[in-house]
């Protein structure tokens, strides 16, 4: 009985967080695709992280979990929404710019080979 108890005060805990996550997403109109899963027993030195879409929050305390899913909720608005798309464009450069380079090199050892 108490095992179900447990399970009951789990899921409506995992509920309120999943209301609180729709809140923030309705307040910052971003990230809808998120969605939490509360792991309150799991053996993670982490407080939560974000995976596959998912806000996954390993506090145990049920305080300390909202917390948790305020702070994985901007962090994941920072990295994926604001910060990815400035990534991709540095990681593109940096790929134009070895693809500039190597050409460059080539035709230097090039030259440098009708010199000897």
């Amino acid at each position: 009985m108490e095992k179900t108890a447990s399970i009951v005060n789990k899921n409506y805990a995992e509920a309120r967080l999943q209301k609180s996550l729709e809140r923030f997403k309705d307040k910052f109109q971003m990230a809808h695709e998120l969605k939490v899963k509360w792991l309150p027993n799991a053996d993670n030195k982490k407080s939560g992280e974000v995976l596959s879409r998912t806000i996954y929050i390993y506090e145990k305390d049920e305080a300390k979990a909202l917390d948790t899913l305020r702070h994985e909720f901007i962090d994941y608005i920072l990295n994926y929404e604001l910060i990815a798309p400035y990534k991709k464009l540095v990681n593109k450069l940096i790929s134009l710019f070895e693809e500039e380079m190597y050409e460059r090199k080539e035709r230097l050892i090039e030259k440098l080979l009708n010199v000897i």
